[in-house]
């Protein structure tokens, strides 16, 4: 095993992230991470970045062809972090975005870092502070959002009367967490999938406590 492959490993092993986290995050077969996972198969410089942002981890550092990219003059939108990443503060041009714990899944890392022009595309004016990330449990919301990617929330938005008609909010229902759209009516909710079809679950008004809400959905990746 080589130290790309000994590093990806020690990065999933540290975060606790299993096999089929990354294949659907990186959208590729779970075959393909066990591979990149025992040094049989390198992991392509093209799937490096957003893997990378998923343990924590610089990209160059798990990929051999990322690396070979920078050190042939390829400049990355953003600055790489160094080789010692796992310090308290996040590395030049990134940024640190917390896991949303009360949503109810907790494999993944507590914290990913992300490159800081792709989370301000994102996420826009609001603060750091006030996102942090989960996995889209459901196909509710495909193909605008897929399931397993990563979906960064606004957790300021928690209130029923914060909520926009027609936004799209993790929440839970009965005690079961899921994104999806969220239609204000006069005497009751839907709680529905994307697009004119999609199935969808009527709340009445006086079951509104029943859905707790966690936030806006800002994007996915």
């Amino acid at each position: 095993m080589d130290r790309y492959a000994r590093a990806f490993a020690e990065a999933m092993d540290s975060t606790g992230t299993r096999n089929i986290t990354v294949a659907a995050h990186a959208r590729v077969g779970s075959n393909n991470v066990s591979q990149w996972r025992t040094g049989r198969r390198p992991i392509p410089a093209e799937r490096a970045v957003a893997i990378a942002a998923l343990l924590g981890v610089a990209p160059e550092r798990i990929s051999e062809g990322y690396e070979r990219l920078l050190h042939a003059g390829y400049t990355p939108p953003h600055k790489t972090p160094s080789l010692g990443a796992r310090t308290g503060a996040s590395p030049v041009d990134h940024v640190t975005i917390e896991r949303l714990i009360e949503f109810g899944h907790s494999e993944g890392p507590a914290r990913i870092l992300l490159p800081d022009f792709l989370a301000r595309r994102k996420i826009g004016l609001t603060a750091i502070e006030e996102v942090r990330w989960t996995f889209q449990p459901s196909h509710a919301m495909e193909p605008e959002i897929e399931r397993h990617a990563l979906v960064l929330v606004d957790i300021t938005a928690t209130q029923h009367d914060q909520v926009v008609d027609g936004g799209t909010y993790a929440y839970s229902l009965w005690g079961r967490p899921d994104v999806r759209r969220l239609l204000i009516r006069r005497d009751h909710w839907l709680v529905l999938g994307y697009g004119k079809d999609a199935e969808y679950t009527e709340v009445q008004t006086s079951e509104l406590p029943n859905l707790k809400i966690f936030g806006a959905v800002l994007g996915a990746l």
